[in-house]
Parts: structure tokens; C-alpha cells; sequence
């Protein structure tokens, strides 16, 4: 897909809102913190089915730093196949700091294109059915890993596209008799994510970082 295509698709996603075309699977706030401080808040929607009618899901989530008179703001699109796999991962941003990531994996491949100023750039990295995109911004993007962990343990690959942090984990579905159940991850990636009543993702603990995010509230 070339370069030109990729760089408006967060532009006319964020024009046009997600509800109106597609069935909304979940959509909440998230309160993000550091130790007792919140720095920020985020909205996200998820939704079944992918642009052009294809089968699958795609998450959209709108992140402000600080969540009072945020002076940055983080607008994200993930879409993932039929099957949960990564298929389109894109971050733009807005402050003092713009820049814009797109990747998309096709046959195999991931291609990470970003753009910042007046520099860009483009790499390419190992694609497959175990790789997720992750950001340390938009904390909704972490919600593939509720579908993809499993009891016995899930090892996954990820990467942060933005960065270009890479590395591996296993997701464990931990089931719990008198409460909700959490996933806990292990490896390059130590934390838990916390899962409501449903099943749904309600919150993410990185203990390494102090990070806690918390949903709302509805």
C-alpha cells in the first residue's frame, strides 16, 4: 500500500465516527496512572468488521496527556483479521511533538512507516499469527491480548511500532471462582491485565513502569 494511501487513513476514520456503519462490540474511558498521579485519560470504541467489509475488528482510542487541558493528544486505529491477528496498527499525534505511524503486515511482513517533521522512514520486521502491536499511550491497543491469552499460557511476540521495542511474552488466562478472571503476562513483558465481571478488559498493571490503568465507571 503505498505511502500516500496509509497517511490519511487516520484522518478520514477520526471524520467519520465508527458506530455509524459498524456493530459496537465495547467502548468505555480508561484512567491512566502513575503511582498515585492520573496523567491521563482515554475513550475507545471497538467494533466489529473492518473497513472495506472485511471480517474482524477494529479499535479506535483517543488518548489525552494530561487528562485536564491535555496538551497532547494520541489518536489510534487497530484492526485485526477474522482469526485476531494483527492487520493495521496506526498512532497520530498531536502537540508539541506531531508525528504519525502507520504498519501493516501483508504476507508475512510487517511494514512500519512513521513521519515526524520533515523526517520519515520505513522498516520492516517479522510478521505472524502470534505478533501484537502495543503502544505506551494508547492503553486500549492492550485489549488483544485479552482475546489471545489462553489458559495454558499464550506465548506472544510484540513490538511497539512508534518505538520500535520488540520482544516476547506468554499470556495466562487466570481463572477465578468468586471473581473476575486477569491475564498475566511474563517475559520481556512482566504486568496483568484485569478483566471485569464479562470478561471484558478493565484495567492494565505494569509494575516495572508504576503504570495502572483503570476503567470507569460507565
Amino acid at each position: 500500500m503505498p505511502w500516500s494511501r496509509l497517511a490519511i487513513l487516520i484522518p478520514l476514520c477520526a471524520a467519520a465516527p465508527l458506530t455509524a456503519q459498524f456493530e459496537v462490540i465495547d467502548q468505555g474511558n480508561l484512567s491512566i496512572r502513575v503511582g498515585d498521579t492520573e496523567i491521563g485519560r482515554e475513550q475507545f470504541t471497538l467494533i466489529a468488521g473492518r473497513r472495506g467489509g472485511l471480517p474482524g475488528s477494529g479499535l479506535r482510542g483517543i488518548a489525552s496527556y494530561p487528562a485536564v487541558r491535555p496538551k497532547t493528544r494520541f489518536t489510534g486505529i487497530l484492526e485485526r483479521s477474522g482469526q485476531q491477528a494483527l492487520a493495521t496498527f496506526q498512532v497520530e499525534v498531536a502537540g508539541p511533538a506531531p508525528s504519525r505511524t502507520v504498519a501493516e503486515l501483508a504476507r508475512e511482513r510487517l511494514t512500519v512507516r512513521s513521519t515526524s517533521g520533515a523526517n520519515e522512514f520505513a522498516r520492516e520486521y517479522p510478521g505472524g499469527p502470534d505478533l501484537i502491536a502495543l503502544d505506551d499511550s494508547v492503553y486500549s491497543y492492550w485489549l488483544a491480548v485479552t482475546d489471545l491469552a489462553t489458559e495454558s499460557g499464550a506465548p506472544l511476540r510484540f513490538i511497539f511500532p512508534r518505538t520500535g521495542l520488540r520482544g516476547r511474552f506468554v499470556a495466562t488466562r487466570e481463572q477465578v471462582t468468586d471473581g473476575p478472571s486477569s491475564i498475566t503476562m511474563t517475559g520481556d513483558i512482566e504486568g496483568r491485565i484485569l478483566l471485569d465481571e464479562s470478561g471484558r478488559f478493565n484495567g492494565l498493571v505494569i509494575p516495572a513502569r508504576r503504570i495502572e490503568v483503570l476503567r470507569l465507571s460507565e
